[in-house]
């Protein structure tokens, strides 16, 4: 269980994170992830770390409940959910350094071509959400990474922000809260786990609390640009972290 300075740096990496996913639907465990796994092990801080952005995206949601069109985000969700269960078996025989480094590498390809305004196909194509959606998905069940992905897809929709930021929110909850389920069903859910993510909860509401006054004075180029940034750092942190040795 989180305690003394390990909690502290937890709450402040949770409090970062918040600010980000509560601003842009997506990169929380971009920033928590990597904190928490020095001092827990894999399998708690992964379900810790998903039940705390579901707790995020719920209050994201619930604010921007308005803007969400479930005709839009219909084909990406479905799509994320096909992939959950074959996201599962395929942790178990693939190589994760090949697939972190093959998956950092594309999302940085596509975050340079968002960035610099280049169209992508693939991404006005009449099936790429339900592609994206399922692509996204599959790594977030195998490698914890995936909404760089589902980003670049929404992005490239040129919706208007609270639209981009409710259709993320639909779609990671209810990927994550079918993630958790089947985490609660394997026996990952213990007592401990629930003390953490219940003592990490003031981090999480004071950075949505800052997240909910930055989207209050944001525009639609600005929100672009915050979402590449996150996804652009992402994917090189990601990238570096698997190509650069201890």
């Amino acid at each position: 269980m989180l305690s003394g300075l390990e909690l502290l740096i937890a709450l402040v990496a949770v409090f970062v994170g918040a600010t980000v996913m509560g601003t842009v639907s997506f990169g929380m465990g971009l920033v928590v992830a990597p904190v928490l796994l020095l001092f827990l092990a894999p399998q708690p801080a992964v379900v810790i770390v998903n039940a705390v952005i579901a707790t995020v995206l719920v209050l994201v949601l619930a604010q921007v409940r308005r803007h969400l069109s479930l005709r839009r985000v219909g084909g990406m969700t479905l799509g994320g959910l096909a992939a959950v269960p074959i996201g599962v078996l395929f942790l178990k025989s693939a190589d994760p350094t090949v697939l972190k480094i093959t998956i950092a590498v594309v999302i940085l390809s596509l975050g340079a071509l968002s960035l610099f305004n280049v169209p992508i196909p693939l991404t006005r194509r009449k099936f790429s959400g339900p592609v994206f959606g399922f692509l996204a998905s599959l790594s977030v069940t195998t490698l914890s990474i995936g909404g760089p992905l589902a980003a670049i897809y929404v992005i490239a929709q040129k919706w208007p922000p609270d639209t981009m930021r409710a259709s993320l929110a639909f779609y990671f909850l209810i990927s994550y809260v079918l993630a958790f389920a089947l985490y609660a069903g394997a026996g990952l859910v213990d007592r401990d786990t629930l003390v953490n993510i219940g003592l990490l909860a003031p981090g999480l509401l004071a950075g949505f609390g800052l997240a909910t006054l930055i989207v209050k004075r944001i525009n639609e180029r600005a929100f672009r640009h915050v979402a590449i940034a996150v996804i652009i750092t992402g994917g090189v942190a990601l990238l570096l972290r698997e190509v650069t040795p201890l």
